[in-house]
């Protein structure tokens, strides 16, 4: 099973663009196995990748469109991609909008390595997805549309030369040059979109290199936290977030990502958590929200949560946060 990741704003835009062409989202979600409140209350949280995989299949399917992806990224909006969004929106040149998609496409899906190439007047960023991980030729599509259109709105025309793809080349090959408006190469063995070398360092008349740097340090962050908890682990948080007052069984946990009961468990302790691990820590998280954004009495509060009694509660509270549970309301 594959561990990575991508953003859930991500397939929201995709399912989003289908809707708008007569495509049933539930039909789209059930297909991949995505619960539609994961991805509606949790756009910053992450999916799985061959979940994200089998959502564009069936895109690809129920629209009819072999190049879906391409319409994807051009309808995308810049908060479907969350803090890279937000980078390229403000970097003040195009080399600076290069750096900020290397550094931080992990950002919105962990499946690919990103990196820039050179060749005499281009400079070329290349994705390139990680052995054995389930990336679909569409979700590479929509990663170059969405590039491409950004720059097409903001950089001078002609800055985008032309485009390589890995994937064969497909029947109706004359819209990726349409809906780009450029050259595309296909079974190239390699996705690199090739800019104007010229135009890196001209100025783009939205960038803020001050905004910039701000939204920088809050992806740094952002990337901290994404490399501190495994992708699973964020994946089962993500689900336990859902149902907090009916926490998920270890079974049915299991089944959402697709694994067995002893899979997953194997899988948790090479992470170094387990089911009661993940249930404790999505309790003291849930509590906290419930206490100081909510504002719940503290016996709700454990209600909710299945304590016995609000003593009981007290407690656990206490240990996880080292102060009551009307204190910490209090110093908050």
């Amino acid at each position: 099973m594959t561990t990575a990741t991508t953003v859930a704003a991500w397939p929201l835009a995709l399912v989003g663009t289908l809707e708008r062409g007569g495509v049933s989202a539930a039909a789209l979600l059930e297909a991949a196995g995505l619960e539609p409140a994961l991805l509606g209350t949790e756009p910053g949280g992450r999916v799985p990748v061959d979940a994200m995989s089998r959502l564009w299949t069936a895109a690809e399917r129920l629209s009819g469109d072999p190049a879906i992806g391409l319409r994807v990224g051009q309808v995308a909006q810049p908060m479907h991609l969350r803090l890279l969004g937000l980078l390229v929106q403000t970097a003040p040149t195009l080399d600076r909008v290069l750096d900020l998609v290397v550094r931080f496409q992990a950002l919105i899906s962990t499946s690919v390595t990103v990196s820039r190439l050179h060749r005499p007047g281009a400079e070329g960023l290349a994705i390139q997805p990680l052995p054995g991980e389930p990336v679909h030729a569409c979700a590479l599509d929509a990663f170059v549309a969405v590039h491409v259109k950004h720059l097409q709105r903001v950089a001078r025309p002609g800055v985008v030369r032309d485009i390589e793809l890995s994937r064969p080349r497909p029947t109706a090959a004359g819209l990726w040059g349409e809906r780009l408006g450029v050259e595309v190469r296909f079974g190239a063995g390699r996705n690199v979109i090739w800019h104007d070398a010229g135009g890196l360092r001209d100025p783009l008349p939205l960038g803020d290199a001050a905004l910039c740097r701000q939204h920088e340090q809050l992806a740094e962050q952002a990337l901290a936290e994404l490399d501190r908890a495994p992708p699973l682990i964020r994946t089962l948080r993500g689900l336990l977030r859902l149902r907090a007052d009916n926490p998920p069984s270890l079974a049915e946990l299991a089944a959402s990502v697709n694994l067995g009961e002893r899979s997953l468990r194997r899988h948790l302790a090479d992470a170094g958590s387990g089911y009661r691990k993940l249930i404790e820590e999505q309790r003291a998280e849930q509590a906290a929200d419930w206490l100081r954004r909510d504002g719940l009495p503290v016996g709700e509060v454990a209600r909710r949560l299945g304590f016995s009694d609000a003593s009981n509660f007290g407690k656990a509270f206490k240990r996880w946060y080292g102060v009551s549970p009307d204190r910490f309301r209090q110093d908050r």
